[in-house]
């Protein structure tokens, strides 16, 4: 596998141009752009110049970070603005990522956002029908422009998509070739608090297109939020269980760590990327997993 950077890791205290430098420095093969973070960058340079950067590195770029879906989008009672907003997020990321290399991006499906405000109460087939259209939709409006897209499932009780087999019968049932998974240790940790990473051996191979390799605080279910992610190398996710079975799925991509972890953003970003990649590059090479 090779060794990815995800850009939330210092989203922070690091702009997009710090950590194009520092990730090549640090030796990482691919970087995920957040869509944020590329907008910030857009206010002071070109796609062009990230063209240029990407044909004289050795780093590559991978997936962009990330499109959040609500259930109405593109449907009959979708919100004009709403949807125009969207949209627009996803154009950006097909229009730059023809333009710089990047054939992935990461789909998140609905979530109820506010962490104090309790699970997602939408229904499974409501939610199973709004994915299936959305994704359908989107993989036409992706193709010309040669973008994959990754469909994630987050496993806490605020996420619509919380099991590799719900997301497995979403993406079956797409039945595209541009529609496929990224997985993500922790999220699919959250389903339970659960390090039985074997479902990813029920999933079409060739629909991982990505993967996200991080650890996790061991603390009760009701403080495991996103802000408890941590850098390989302890904590409560197996992440070798993780790799191994992505590794006997024959999946051999990206393996890129991200965290959200507020006492990384306070550290300097030189630390984070350099710390990113010793542990997740330990992490691979412990488990056999380093291209």
């Amino acid at each position: 596998m090779l060794i990815s950077y995800n850009e939330a890791c210092a989203k922070d205290c690091s702009t997009l141009e710090q950590d194009l430098e520092l990730c090549e420095r640090a030796g990482f093969d691919c970087i995920e752009l957040r869509l944020d973070m590329l907008r910030d960058y857009l206010t002071r340079r070109s796609v062009d110049e990230l063209a240029a950067f990407f044909q004289t590195s050795r780093l590559r770029p991978h997936a962009f970070n990330a499109l959040y879906l609500y259930p109405e989008f593109l449907g009959p009672e979708d919100a004009p603005e709403r949807q125009a907003a969207l949209l627009e997020e996803f154009n950006l990321s097909c229009r730059v990522g023809r333009a710089i290399g990047s054939e992935y991006l990461i789909v998140v499906p609905p979530l109820q956002r506010d962490p104090a405000g309790g699970p997602y109460t939408g229904s499974w087939e409501d939610t199973f029908a709004a994915c299936v259209r959305i994704l359908s939709r989107l993989s036409d409006l992706a193709r010309p422009y040669g973008m994959k897209l990754c469909f994630e499932l987050v496993g806490f009780e605020r996420s619509s998509v919380r099991s590799v087999a719900q997301a497995d019968a979403i993406v079956r049932a797409v039945d595209r070739p541009n529609v496929g998974f990224v997985f993500d240790s922790y999220n699919m940790y959250l389903n339970g608090g659960s390090n039985d990473f074997t479902a990813i051996g029920s999933v079409q191979p060739e629909k991982i297109f990505a993967a996200h390799l991080m650890s996790a605080d061991d603390v009760p279910p009701e403080l495991r939020g996103q802000d408890k992610r941590r850098f390989c190398g302890g904590g409560a996710v197996d992440t070798g269980a993780f790799l191994r079975e992505l590794k006997r799925a024959g999946y051999r991509g990206i393996a890129s760590v991200e965290t959200f972890r507020p006492e990384y953003w306070d550290r300097p970003p030189e630390w984070v990327i350099a710390e990113a990649y010793r542990t997740t590059r330990a992490e691979l090479e412990r488990t056999g997993c380093l291209s």
